[in-house]
C-alpha cells in the first residue's frame, strides 16, 4: 500500500457567517483562518493525502457543524473530530447524534481549560456521565481523543488505565503526548505514568507542533522525543498533527519540523508516524486504493 501523509490534528476556522463563533471567541480573520479548502491546498503542497479536522472549541464551543460539514464535503480527504461536554446529562445521546452526522472521533477536555478555572480530578473522562460517553463511543465505533494539560496530567494518566480496560475496543489518543514536559531531555517528569500505558495496546500518542515548539524554544532538537516515544510504544501507536491555527507558525514549517523530528527513525517507522497510524485509525486510504484501511489499527 502506498504510504500516506496525514495531518492528524488540524483545527479548521472559517469566516463563513453560516458558522458563527461563540460569543467569547471574537471574529476569526486573517492568519487565524484555516478553511477546509485552504487546508486541502496546504496538504497538496506537502504531498499529503488527508487530515483530521479537529473542532476548535475555543472558537466554536460544542457546535461541531463546520468540521462535520467539511468532512462530508471532502470524505476522501477529511475526518471530523468533535468536542463534547462529557459531563452533560445527554452526552451519550450527543455522541450517537454526532456519529450519525459523520463524526470519526470524540474529543474530551477538562472543563475550564486551565489550572485556575479548570475542574480538578478526572471526572470529565472517568466519572459516571463520562462513562456513558465511552459506552456510546464503543457502540458507534468511534475513537476517543483526550486533551490533557500539565496541571491535570497526573490525574488523567492515573485514571485512564481503568477506563481503557473497561472499554478495550475504543482506541484512545492522547493529544500533545499528554502535555509531557519535553523541554529537558528524557527521562521526562511523570514519564512513569505515561510509560505505564505501554501495556494498553489501544492507547495512542499524538505528538504535535506544540510539543516541538516547546523543545525548540528550549534550544533542543525534537528528534530525541520521537525516538524515545517510538522506543517505548512503537511507531504503530504514534501519530503527528500540526495543531495549525492553535500553535503559531506556517503550515510548511510545521511539516518541516515534523520531518526533522522523525529523521532518526527507519523510513517505514517515520512513515507510520507521519500518516500510516492515523490512516489506519481513522479509516483513510490513498487515492486509487480500493482495499481500504478502516479501523485497522
Amino acid at each position: 500500500m502506498t504510504a500516506m501523509l496525514v495531518d492528524a490534528h488540524a483545527h479548521l476556522v472559517t469566516d463563513d457567517p453560516a458558522y458563527p463563533p461563540s460569543p467569547a471567541a471574537g471574529t476569526p480573520a486573517g492568519d487565524n483562518l484555516m478553511t477546509a479548502e485552504r487546508l486541502l491546498d496546504a496538504l497538496r503542497g506537502q504531498g499529503a493525502t488527508a487530515a483530521i479536522a479537529v473542532q476548535r472549541a475555543h472558537v466554536y464551543g460544542y457546535d461541531n457543524s463546520y468540521v462535520l460539514d467539511s468532512a462530508r464535503r471532502y470524505p476522501d480527504r477529511l475526518r471530523a473530530m468533535c468536542v463534547i461536554d462529557a459531563q452533560a446529562v445527554d452526552a451519550g445521546r450527543t455522541v450517537r447524534e454526532l456519529a450519525a452526522r459523520g463524526a470519526a472521533a470524540i474529543r474530551l477536555t477538562a472543563p475550564g481549560g486551565n489550572r485556575f478555572s479548570g475542574t480538578p480530578g478526572a471526572d470529565w473522562l472517568a466519572g459516571a456521565e463520562a462513562r456513558r460517553v465511552w459506552a456510546a463511543v464503543s457502540e458507534t465505533g468511534l475513537s476517543m481523543c483526550l486533551h490533557v494539560y500539565r496541571w491535570n496530567r497526573g490525574d488523567v494518566l492515573r485514571a485512564l488505565p481503568a477506563v481503557a480496560r473497561e472499554f478495550p475496543d475504543v482506541p484512545v489518543v492522547l493529544d500533545h503526548v499528554a502535555a509531557l514536559d519535553v523541554e529537558e531531555p528524557p527521562p521526562y517528569p511523570e514519564a512513569d505514568l505515561l510509560l505505564a500505558l505501554a501495556e494498553l495496546p489501544r492507547v495512542y500518542f499524538k505528538v504535535t507542533t506544540l510539543n516541538f515548539a516547546r523543545i525548540l524554544a528550549a534550544g533542543r532538537d525534537p528528534e530525541p522525543l520521537v525516538t524515545w516515544l517510538a522506543g517505548h510504544f512503537g511507531p504503530d501507536r504514534l501519530l503527528w498533527g500540526s495543531d495549525v491555527t492553535q500553535t503559531r507558525g506556517t503550515y510548511d514549517d510545521m511539516w518541516a519540523i515534523a520531518r526533522r523530528a522523525v529523521s532518526g527513525l527507519p523510513g517505514p517507522d517515520a512513515a507510520k508516524i507521519l500518516g500510516g497510524t492515523a490512516a489506519g485509525l481513522y479509516g483513510l486510504r490513498p487515492a486509487g486504493d480500493a482495499s481500504g484501511t478502516a479501523n485497522s489499527a
